[in-house]
């Protein structure tokens, strides 16, 4: 049997099990933050109190136990390794815990909205308390995986352990920029943006904290791409996966060569010249000859 090796472990707080628009919040008392207390040291599970069912009319967060105060600041596009616990704020059941399996990482635009939004600010060291409402985190579907039902508040206590950084691209490179959601959308061109580079250029842009990738190893990743420097996007940021086996000749040379040796879990500006490209053949909206740069990011080896 295969090994898979993958980013985020825990799908129970993947955004795809939220369900968009709005949502009926569990009959309950409505609480703040300041509702739920949180005690214990960071070292441990936290001991989480308050009177069930409670309800949230706006999702809010708080840091209940500060860490050094240095590192990189989480936002959207943050990937990060945390330990945390899920509790269905109707009935203080928890249906969610890193603190047996061992820290998660992820990146924080992929799990539900009241997890990703609570975090924003937050740095490596920080308890951070989230009181989400439901619209934020089930909705109306609630989690068939737990016992999250519809319309039921959740709250999250989490530990940030790390905070991976988030690259510049050195000068040179065109400028990667990013969706309002946290997803990588383009690269924008200066006046240093070299114009007609003729070798591989391969530029972490986040170091993920996986094994090695090497040839042969079949691999599922997911990418944006646009045509060198700055024009189109042909291949906009999906989320969904794509497979495929590195060194087989399933994709061209550039990403075959320039993914080899990256960790799971990163992600990496890749621009790709012609001959290692489309060479002098027009791919659909890909004219003949075009230079092109990507960001590929490494979800799981096999």
């Amino acid at each position: 049997m295969r090994r898979v090796v993958a980013l985020f472990s825990v799908p129970i707080l993947l955004a795809t099990a939220a369900c968009s628009g709005s949502s009926k919040e569990t009959t309950a008392a409505i609480g703040t933050v300041n509702s739920v207390h949180v005690a214990g040291p960071t070292s441990a599970p936290p001991t989480v109190s308050f009177k069930a069912p409670l309800a949230f009319e706006k999702t809010a967060s708080k840091v209940v136990d500060k860490g050094s105060g240095t590192g990189a600041v989480i936002d959207k596009t943050s990937l990060v390794t945390v330990q945390y616990v899920a509790i269905n704020a109707s009935d203080e059941s928890v249906f969610g815990s890193s603190w047996k399996g061992g820290p998660t990482t992820f990146y924080v635009n992929t799990v539900v909205k009241g997890f990703a939004d609570g975090l924003v600010g937050a740095r490596a060291g920080d308890r951070v308390l989230i009181t989400s409402r439901a619209r934020d985190a089930f909705g109306v579907t609630g989690n068939l995986a737990s016992t999250v039902r519809p319309g039921d508040a959740v709250i999250f206590v989490v530990d940030v352990v790390k905070v991976a950084a988030t690259l510049r691209l050195p000068s040179g490179v065109p400028q990667l920029t990013y969706d309002a959601d946290g997803n990588p959308s383009k690269f924008t061109a200066d006046a240093q943006t070299q114009r007609n580079p003729s070798t591989l250029g391969v530029y972490p842009v986040v170091q993920g904290p996986g094994p090695v990738v090497k040839s042969g190893d079949s691999i599922s990743v997911e990418y944006f791409g646009q045509i060198y420097p700055d024009g189109n996007v042909f291949n906009a940021w999906t989320g969904q996966p794509f497979d495929l086996v590195l060194g087989a000749g399933n994709v061209i040379k550039g990403w075959d060569q320039g993914l080899v040796g990256q960790r799971v879990g990163s992600r990496i500006a890749l621009v790709i010249p012609p001959k290692l490209g489309y060479g002098d053949k027009a791919q659909s909206s890909i004219p003949a000859g075009s230079t092109l740069v990507f960001v590929v990011q490494i979800v799981s080896v096999s």
